[in-house]
C-alpha cells in the first residue's frame, strides 16, 4: 500500500503526517519551536528551527506508523503564509524569518498606501498591503538592514524554504505566492508594476508558475539522511495553510466555506474569479485547484486570544475548565464586551495598532464572564468577515468549523448561534496536512485531480451544530455594541502605538 507525506509548517509547531490512498493516518509526529519577538510588534522564527521541528517529526510519524522510508510515496507542503525567508548565494539563511504576525512594516504600509493608493493596489494585486506580508518585509529589510538585504539572492516563503531544504529546487505556487503581496490574481503572474513602487529586486523572487498538486522535486540524499525519508521520495510543491486547510475539508467549489478557529481566525469562501472587496479589507487569494480563488477574512487573534486570557490572566493550561465555566454564563454577558485585537487586526480594521479591550465590567461580572466574553469576541470578530463577504455577493453554503478551536462544544454553538448558521464539522483529522497529503496523492498520480481526490477521502459528519433562535437577540446586541467599539476607541488605540 502506497503512502504520502503531509507537512504542516504551523506559526508554533510543525506537524508531519503519514496517511493511505483512502485518507487513513497511520502516523503523526508533531514538534514545537518559538516565536520570538525581540522589539515591540517583532514576530521572528529561526527557519532551522523549522527543519530540525520537520526532520524531527518525520521520524516520529514514521515511528509510529511503523513504516519503511521507502513506503513513502510523496511528500506535500502547508504552511503558515505571507513570511519572509531571506538566502544567501549558497542557499543560507541571513537573518530571522520574519512571519506574518510582525508588525514593524507600518512605515511601509503608510508610505506604499499613501503612495500607490487602494483603487491601484486592488488592480494590481486585488489585496491591502500589510505589514507581516512578504511584500512590506522586504521593504523594512531594504530599508533597515541593507547589507543583509545586499547579500539576498533568494527571498522565499516559510513552506517554499523547507521544500527547498528537502529537495534542493527554488520555486513556488500561486497559492502562496498571492500572499507575499506582489502577486497579481487576475493574470497569476508577478505583479510587475507593485515591484517597480515597493523598490523591490525582482530577481529575488521564485518562479511561480507551478501548482501545489505537482511535482517539484525529489528527496536529496543529505535531506534523506537528515529526515529519514528515503533518497529520491518525490517531492510536491504544496500550498499555502489556508487553501490546503480547504482542500483538507473538501473545499473546493465556489461557495463551499469555513470558519477556522485556529491561533488566529478565518472566514474563507471559495469563487470561481476573483472578486475582490473594494475598500480591501478582506483577502482574495488563489485557491489550490486551476483557475480558482477564494475570498477570505482574516483576523489576528482567535484561539491566541483564548490561550492569552487562560494562560496569562488566569495561570492555567486546564482549557475544559475555562470553557466550562464560560458555559455557565448567558449569552451576551450581560453586556461585557471584548476586543480580540491583542497583536493588532486585518479584516476589517487593517490597523496594526488596534489593541484588546474589555467594554463594560462591572461587579457582577467574573472570571467566567470574561471567559465567555474573550470567546463571543473571537466569534463577533469572525461575523465582521462574514458580513464584508456576503456583500460582495458570494454565496456562503454548507459551512465548516475548522482549527483546534472547533474541538470545543460551546465555541462550536457560539459560532453557530452569532453567524446563524448551522455549523459542520468534517470527520477527516488534521485538515491542513490532509490537504498537503491529497496535493501529494494528485502529484503522484494516485488521483486524477483534486477534486477526485477530495470525494474518496473527505467525510462530514453529517449532524452539524445548529444555531438556537433563542440566542440570536443577545447576540445581536452584542454584535451591534462591538462594531461600535473599535471606531469609538481608535484614536486611543493610536495614541498607544508602539506602547
Amino acid at each position: 500500500m502506497a503512502y504520502d507525506l503531509g507537512i504542516d509548517l504551523g506559526t508554533t509547531g510543525l506537524k508531519a503526517v503519514i496517511a493511505d490512498a483512502c485518507g487513513r493516518i497511520a502516523g503523526i509526529g508533531y514538534r514545537e519551536y518559538l516565536l520570538n519577538s525581540p522589539a515591540p510588534n517583532y514576530a521572528e522564527q529561526d527557519p532551522e528551527a523549522w527543519y530540525r521541528a520537520m526532520c524531527l517529526a518525520i521520524g516520529d510519524a514514521l515511528g509510529k506508523a511503523a513504516l519503511r522510508p521507502s513506503d513513502v510515496r510523496c511528500v506535500g507542503f502547508s504552511g503558515q503564509m505571507h513570511g519572509l525567508v531571506l538566502l544567501d548565494g549558497d542557499g543560507k539563511v541571513l537573518c530571522p524569518a520574519i512571519i506574518h504576525c510582525d508588525g514593524r512594516a507600518a512605515k511601509q504600509k503608510q508610505e506604499i498606501i499613501s503612495r500607490v493608493g487602494v483603487e491601484k493596489l486592488g488592480i494590481w494585486v486585488q489585496n491591502q498591503v500589510h505589514s507581516g506580508f512578504q511584500s512590506l518585509s522586504l521593504m523594512w529589510v531594504k530599508e533597515n538592514r541593507p547589507k543583509i538585504y545586499g547579500r539576498a539572492r533568494h527571498a522565499l516563503l516559510p513552506k517554499d524554504y523547507l521544500r527547498y531544504r528537502l529537495c534542493g529546487e527554488f520555486g513556488t505556487e500561486p497559492t502562496d505566492a498571492c500572499s507575499t503581496l506582489m502577486f497579481d490574481n487576475v493574470r497569476m503572474r508577478w505583479s510587475d508594476e507593485l515591484i517597480h513602487e515597493l523598490g523591490i529586486d525582482k530577481s529575488l523572487l521564485p518562479d511561480c508558475r507551478h501548482h501545489p498538486y505537482e511535482i517539484a522535486g525529489r528527496v536529496t540524499r543529505r535531506a534523506a539522511a537528515e529526515t529519514g525519508l528515503a533518497e529520491g521520495t518525490l517531492v510536491a510543491f504544496g500550498g499555502g495553510d489556508q487553501p490546503m486547510q480547504a482542500v483538507g475539508n473538501g473545499l473546493l467549489l465556489p461557495g463551499s466555506s469555513c470558519v477556522n478557529l485556529g491561533t488566529s481566525g478565518q472566514v474563507f469562501v471559495a469563487a470561481d474569479r476573483p472578486l475582490y472587496d473594494p475598500l480591501l479589507r478582506t483577502h482574495t487569494f488563489c485557491h489550490a485547484p486551476a483557475d480558482s480563488w477564494y475570498v477570505m477574512g482574516a483576523v489576528l487573534n482567535a484561539c491566541l486570544a483564548a490561550n492569552w486570557f487562560n494562560g496569562s490572566v488566569c495561570a492555567s493550561d486546564d482549557y475544559r475548565s475555562m470553557h466550562d465555566g464560560a458555559a455557565q454564563v448567558a449569552p451576551g454577558c450581560s453586556g461585557l464586551i471584548f476586543l480580540p485585537y491583542l497583536t493588532g487586526e486585518r479584516t476589517p480594521h487593517m490597523n496594526e495598532n488596534a489593541r484588546g479591550a474589555f467594554i463594560g465590567l462591572t461587579l457582577r461580572h467574573d472570571r467566567n464572564a470574561m471567559a465567555r466574553a474573550v470567546l463571543e469576541g473571537v466569534a463577533y470578530s469572525l461575523k465582521d468577515c462574514l458580513e464584508i463577504v456576503r456583500g460582495l455577493g458570494l454565496p456562503v453554503a454548507h459551512t465548516l468549523l475548522s482549527g483546534g478551536g472547533a474541538r470545543s462544544a460551546l465555541w462550536r454553538q457560539i459560532v453557530a448561534d452569532v453567524f446563524e448558521m448551522p455549523m459542520y464539522l468534517a470527520e477527516t483529522g488534521e485538515q491542513a496536512a490532509m490537504g498537503a497529503v491529497l496535493c501529494a496523492q494528485v502529484a503522484a498520480g494516485e488521483y486524477r485531480d483534486l477534486q477526485e481526490a477530495c470525494c474518496a477521502v473527505v467525510k462530514y459528519n453529517p449532524t452539524p451544530t445548529e444555531p438556537n433562535p433563542a440566542n440570536f437577540s443577545a447576540y445581536r446586541e452584542n454584535y451591534a455594541l462591538f462594531r461600535e467599539a473599535y471606531p469609538a476607541n481608535n484614536g486611543l488605540f493610536m495614541k498607544m502605538a508602539g506602547r
